[in-house]
């Protein structure tokens, strides 16, 4: 409903190879429609709502103000753009979630690794999401799988709690506490589980973010900043439905 008074405008395309035009009606989506600052500022202009679960705008729409298609409304008030980010998720998605942003493969390159006297050494050349690589000096459960001229591989460890255990970013040294024999062939690749419960960052007593070696300071995991990230998406705005009219005839105007 929201692109329905959209204008529209005719458009020369060109396809195949001999640049051949086709006319059609476009619709102009450079336009947009926003609610303005002072508005979305006024108390007095709604009440608040915390979403469920899965719980959608359209459903929201559909038992405030008795019509799913202006769920549009609901998403300008609060900003809210993208369904896939912008709105909480149940917990077993949030987990999931979790668990593969802050657990992410690490591949070395072609041939550019060896293990030897327990560690492994290794340039690694793609991260697959954006976690950062000092992240991975903290404790966590890890399996390394290769292949070398003498057959593929796979190492399962933990991560100890003393200084000579987990990966140097500096050396590129991962201590694995085996011995692999053999030329190595292709990538090998290393995989974490369970990062997303170590220090992501600490805060004090009132909040802030604050160094590990502040008096009093209290680390925050990555599963528990996501949990609450996941929670401040729940409370929304609703504005009242005797101003929807009001709303709806703006629009059409504005557009």
């Amino acid at each position: 409903m929201y692109f329905k008074n959209f204008p529209k405008f005719l458009y020369d395309f060109k396809y195949g190879t001999t640049n051949d035009t086709k006319m059609s009606i476009v619709m102009d989506i450079t336009r947009n429609v926003r609610f303005r600052k002072e508005v979305l500022e006024n108390f007095t202009l709604y009440d608040e709502y915390d979403l469920k679960d899965n719980e959608t705008a359209e459903m929201v729409a559909e038992r405030v103000y008795g019509n799913p298609n202006y769920h549009w409304i609901i998403m300008l008030v609060n900003q809210k753009y993208d369904y896939l980010s912008d709105f909480p998720i149940d917990y077993n998605s949030l987990k999931n979630n979790t668990a593969k942003k802050y657990n992410p493969n690490l591949h070395s390159q072609d041939g550019y690794w060896r293990i030897s006297g327990g560690k492994l050494y290794a340039i690694f050349d793609n991260i697959e999401d954006s976690a950062d690589l000092p992240y991975l000096i903290n404790p966590v459960p890890f399996t390394i799988t290769g292949e070398t001229s003498n057959g593929t591989f796979t190492i399962s460890n933990i991560f100890g709690a003393d200084a000579t255990t987990g990966l140097n970013v500096d050396t590129q040294e991962f201590w694995v506490n085996t011995t692999v024999t053999g030329t190595p062939v292709g990538k090998l690749t290393v995989t974490t589980t369970q990062r997303e419960y170590e220090p992501l960052y600490y805060i004090n007593a009132d909040g802030f973010q604050v160094s590990d070696d502040q008096p009093g300071a209290t680390p925050v995991s990555g599963a528990q900043y996501e949990e609450m990230l996941n929670e401040s998406k729940r409370k929304i705005k609703l504005i009242s439905p005797d101003a929807i009219s009001l709303i709806l005839k703006q629009y059409k105007e504005l557009m």
